[in-house]
């Protein structure tokens, strides 16, 4: 059947007969190259319209979701609240060729998110059945430095955080993601506390407690009461900001190797709660039989080439002035009274394009 001849489009004379595995090939291509962000690959239509004719091909190529779900081996359902992700990445940023500083930062400031990073997908909301659901998540490993209250999106204040630790319940701040650095998110673990129904949702329920997810005051209320129950500190995580990505472009990095998956589990949670996230990321990524990784395939091949010929600065004196500056550039957007941007660049996912 794939040798087939078949004429796709309005081409006459010799270019109007094609193999069906020629043109299914030649779109395969076209949908694996480039960008897997959705903005570029809506902007491409070679795989479905002739560069001659400019006719659309009578074979409509395969769905971008159920081709990127293929890649991975893994069903598009999986993806959920609850899934683990731990990147990859580990090495500095190629930026670290670049010589102009400001540059190198802004880079950076994006990069630094998907190192060493373990992200929790905490939220989906549904889009059409072509995967563009909206998929949100936030970072175990990276914590934060308490943010200017002012400054963020909740109506919790200062003052009520210090009565809140004189309670037994201690907030500990997270970097969530390149997404709305002023949007704060919270998770706590819980094990005698009912969750109420109209609540802050529950991500993982085990034997050893549940983790709830929600908004700040609503996680905070519910921790003061098991901290009251327990009579010990409980931790709330709080995260500003988060990632983003729609359901397509999230199994596209994870087809190409960028992210390894698990379930996650109310000792990851727990573990992140202790200021434990680094150690977190080495555990999943090197000791750790739990994470699923995408076999190798046309798109995971490519991308590792690329990656792994990316120019590396040896000898790299500026390691802390761009550090410094990503720190400046990311409490600016976190602190600033002017609109905020949806992200550093308007795309959520990992940094690795």
């Amino acid at each position: 059947k794939n040798l087939a001849l078949i004429s796709p489009c309005k081409c006459e004379g010799s270019q109007k007969y094609i193999h069906v595995s020629c043109l299914r090939k030649w779109q395969r291509t076209v949908q694996l190259a480039g960008s897997n962000h959705p903005e570029d690959h809506d902007a491409e239509d070679r795989h479905s319209v002739c560069n001659v004719c400019k006719g659309t091909f009578d074979l409509p190529p395969q769905e971008r979701g159920e081709m990127m779900s293929d890649l991975a081996g893994v069903s598009a359902n999986r993806v959920r609240p609850g899934m683990l992700l731990v990147t990859k990445r580990s090495s500095e940023s190629s930026a670290s060729s670049i010589d102009n500083i400001a540059i190198r930062a802004f880079i950076e400031a994006k990069a630094a998110h998907f190192r060493r990073a373990v992200y929790i997908l905490t939220e989906i909301t549904p889009g059409a059945s072509d995967g563009s659901d909206i998929v949100l998540g936030v970072n175990l490993c990276r914590t934060l430095e308490t943010p200017n209250m002012e400054g963020l999106h909740c109506d919790v204040t200062g003052e009520l955080l210090q009565q809140l630790q004189r309670d037994g319940v201690d907030v500990l701040w997270m970097n969530g993601g390149p997404v709305k650095p002023r949007h704060v998110c919270a998770m706590t673990l819980l094990h005698h506390t009912a969750v109420p129904s109209t609540g802050p949702s529950t991500l993982i329920a085990g034997d050893s407690g549940r983790v709830i997810y929600g908004s700040l005051e609503a996680v905070l209320s519910l921790a003061q009461e098991e901290a009251e129950a327990v009579r010990k500190t409980v931790t709330v995580l709080a995260w500003a900001g988060y990632a983003q990505w729609s359901r397509t472009q999230l199994l596209g990095e994870m087809a190409r190797g960028s992210w390894g998956w698990s379930d996650a589990t109310t000792k990851d949670v727990q573990d992140a709660a202790t200021g434990a996230g680094v150690a977190l990321w080495e555990e999943l990524k090197h000791h750790s039989e739990r994470l699923q990784w995408a076999p190798s395939n046309e798109l995971s091949r490519d991308f590792e080439h690329r990656f792994a010929t990316a120019p590396r600065a040896e000898n790299d004196n500026q390691v802390e002035v761009v550090s410094a500056l990503v720190q400046q550039f990311e409490t600016m957007r976190r602190d600033s009274s002017g609109p905020e941007s949806a992200s550093i660049r308007p795309r959520g996912g990992c940094g690795q394009q």
